[in-house]
């Protein structure tokens, strides 16, 4: 039951709490409603609770129903609607000025919510990357590995060591990495002399040829690679993998 729950959407579960507050307050107005004791004024809370769920358009819907349902149980009570006509265009009015009201600021309140993640997201993105170089930061790459992750599709993490730290030769060197790989791919800096790239790979195989390709294109640089999920699923993992395999290389090298 409670995952059956965690499926629905909360608007759903809101307009199927009000569905619930319609029938209860509907029944008390049938079996109990006479002038004076307000049971009406329970409408206000499934006008609410739709007006949140759907907007301005749904609260209008709401507080229509909710005065249909008044008419229907001033009715049950021997009432004619003529009789009822002057107190059922009050409550029309104000039933739906409320559901109005709310579900305009309902989705006010979640379109500035949205804006305000979208800003966030900028601002994150923004913080990834160094300024003078438009390399993804450490945690700019540990954020993109793990988004790869959770994607669980195949990809290579190679961690390179090149001749130079300046930004000019960092840039020099992103062009050239740029030319030679994907648009997909995903450059960012790990060490001062050190460059890790995210990039699609199906294989192994694929990874360590890629690392000899960068290698070729940079001319003097050094790549280890790890692949994905062969190396693990973190960003702690597949870094230090390529770097093992890095380290191991260079002694080789050496």
């Amino acid at each position: 039951m409670g995952g059956l729950l965690e499926r629905v959407s909360v608007p759903r579960r809101l307009e199927a709490s009000a569905l619930v507050v319609y029938a209860v307050v509907f029944v008390l107005l049938v079996w109990l409603g006479r002038p004076g004791l307000g049971i009406s004024q329970g409408f206000y809370l499934a006008i609410v609770l739709v007006g949140v769920a759907g907007g301005p358009a749904s609260g209008l819907a709401a507080g229509v129903l909710a005065t249909l349902l008044c008419g229907i149980a001033a009715t049950a009570h021997g009432s004619t609607l003529a009789h009822a006509a002057g107190p059922l265009g009050v409550r029309l009015a104000s039933f739906t000025a409320a559901g109005i009201a709310v579900g305009y600021f309902a989705q006010r309140g979640r379109r500035m919510l949205a804006q305000s993640f979208h800003v966030l997201d900028e601002v994150l993105r923004i913080a990834r990357r160094e300024v003078g170089t438009g390399l993804l930061t450490p945690d700019g790459i540990s954020a993109r590995i793990a988004e790869r992750a959770s994607d669980a599709w195949p990809f290579a993490v190679l961690v390179g060591e090149t001749g130079g730290s300046s930004d000019a030769l960092l840039r020099e060197a992103l062009r050239t990495l740029a030319a030679t790989l994907d648009g997909e791919s995903e450059v960012g800096r790990v060490g001062p002399r050190r460059l890790a790239v995210v990039t699609a790979s199906r294989t192994p195989e694929d990874a360590s040829e890629l690392a000899r390709e960068l290698e070729r294109a940079l001319g003097g640089a050094t790549f280890g690679w790890a692949h994905h999920p062969l190396d693990g699923d973190e960003p702690l993992s597949l870094v230090g993998a390529a770097s093992e395999r890095l380290q191991a290389r260079r002694g080789d090298a050496g």
